[in-house]
């Protein structure tokens, strides 16, 4: 029967999200509603558009956090050595997230060996290798060139998919690929482009900030693959463990002839930041925004990433914000924007690898 034709109210679904926070999941359920009059129409409309506005605010903060990232990074390898400072970052964000991820799930340290494989993989690709080079990028090149580079992850996870799993990609995600490739080059030989680092060593640094991104779209690629019974939440806490537990030896070595009463207090603050701020609050501030968009809007807001980058760059770091950068970012952007608009399942949080 039309409900139509009988004047009875039409049955109008949404999808609403919410975080259950004693399981750490996020839990997207269908309700359904009848609107009945104009005035609950507009209510719902309201209502909606909180829900939005709360996600890009989420999703804006995400970004924005990841894209500081490459500026306080840069404050952290110029006052301490690389795998210490890697060390330091995840004991602190070991030491918010664990507890609280324990307190919410039970099993927290029991996974099956499949899910335990997936998760060392993540853990070395993800906290290791991009870490290490990240931090070791940033002695060598910009950080506004660090943050450009960081934020082609969506191409970089395209690219990596179709090497080694075999997914054939589309037609605008081969651009954006393409865009990328040209945009690191134009920040990298263009005339004009600013020399962090001596000669050859400014290519090393960024080659090294691509080979981070490489890792991190290795560990969002395994993201897929763990089971939806395994958290957000309990998984992050795995792996800042498996992060601390990698870097704990090497760093171990080197802060045993470490002065640490040297460092001064704006490096240690760029620390606490890097490890509660950059490596657990900005991921829970991208699930608690990505489950109430789509994929595309989601992938949308990854541009705010490299804008936050440069600006922050300039401000703080007194870096030159040159005519090859606005290329190579504008490059970037239409890669980001093309990755967003294809129709193939966009890629979930591209935030902090590790």
């Amino acid at each position: 029967m039309d409900i139509r034709k009988t004047g009875a109210a039409q049955q109008l679904p949404a999808r609403t999200a919410e975080y259950n926070f004693n399981r750490g999941n996020f839990i997207q359920e269908k309700r359904g509603g009848f609107c009945q009059s104009g005035s609950n129409r507009n209510a719902n409309k309201g209502k909606n558009m909180g829900h939005q506005i709360y996600a890009w605010t989420n999703l804006s903060l995400a970004m924005i956090i990841v894209g500081s990232a490459t500026v306080f990074g840069k404050v952290i390898t110029c006052n301490f050595p690389v795998f210490l400072a890697s060390g330091i970052r995840f004991a602190i964000a070991a030491a918010l997230i664990v507890p609280i991820a324990a307190r919410a799930e039970k099993n927290l340290f029991r996974l099956k060996r499949p899910e335990g494989i997936r998760v060392a993989v993540m853990a070395f690709s993800g906290q290791f290798v991009f870490t290490l080079l990240m931090l070791l990028g940033l002695r060598y090149t910009s950080a506004i060139e660090a943050g450009i580079i960081t934020s082609t992850s969506p191409a970089m996870m395209t690219l990596i998919a179709w090497i080694m799993l075999g997914e054939r990609p589309g037609g605008r995600q081969v651009l954006a690929v393409i865009l990328v490739v040209l945009g690191i080059l134009c920040i990298t030989w263009a005339p004009g482009s600013p020399v962090a680092g001596p000669g050859a060593g400014r290519l090393a640094g960024n080659l090294m900030i691509l080979g981070a991104v490489a890792g991190e779209a290795v560990f969002l690629l395994m993201r897929r693959r763990i089971s939806e019974s395994v958290s957000d939440l309990g998984l992050t806490a795995r792996l800042c463990l498996a992060g601390f537990f990698l870097f704990l030896p090497f760093s171990l070595y080197q802060a045993a002839d470490f002065d640490f009463g040297a460092v001064p207090a704006g490096a240690w603050w760029s620390m606490v930041y890097f490890g509660a701020v950059f490596t657990v609050l900005a991921y829970l501030f991208w699930f608690a925004g990505v489950a109430r968009v789509s994929g595309a809007v989601a992938g949308a807001f990854t541009a705010v990433m490299p804008v936050t980058a440069v600006v922050l760059s300039c401000i703080f770091l007194g870096e030159s914000f040159t005519r090859a950068h606005a290329g190579g970012m504008a490059l970037v952007l239409a890669a980001i924007v093309l990755m967003a608009s294809s129709s193939e399942p966009a890629a979930a949080a591209p935030v902090d690898a590790g």
